[in-house]
């Protein structure tokens, strides 16, 4: 009995992680398209995709409490992971994806 809900426990955790990486793996073929990425650099995107996510759940754990803090730290992974995109990018990539993010917040409005 004991083994049956310690293997339907991992299975829960394995099943949520799969679904986080999916929705990275997502977001990465989106800005792939988005910024016309080859296969390295949409590679290399996930990973700071991943890399960010982990960071930030990281400091979700830490900082339970305190939320302000949380978002500062939080603006600071931001802010790293967005140097790292705009270098992977370049610029006029990089031109491309601030262009698709304001045309995602005006079509919102």
């Amino acid at each position: 009995m004991k083994k049956l809900i310690v293997l339907l426990l991992l299975l829960t955790v394995s099943v949520a992680q799969a679904q986080k990486n999916q929705k990275a793996v997502a977001l990465a073929e989106k800005l792939s398209n988005v910024m016309e990425f080859d296969e390295d650099q949409s590679a290399t995107l996930l990973e700071l995709i991943l890399d960010r996510n982990n960071k930030k759940r990281a400091l979700r754990k830490e900082y339970t409490d305190d939320k302000d803090s949380f978002k500062v730290k939080a603006k600071e992974v931001e802010k790293a992971y967005n140097k790292n995109l705009k270098k992977l990018a370049g610029i006029d990539k990089f031109k491309l994806l601030v262009a698709y993010r304001k045309a995602k917040r005006a079509a919102k409005k």
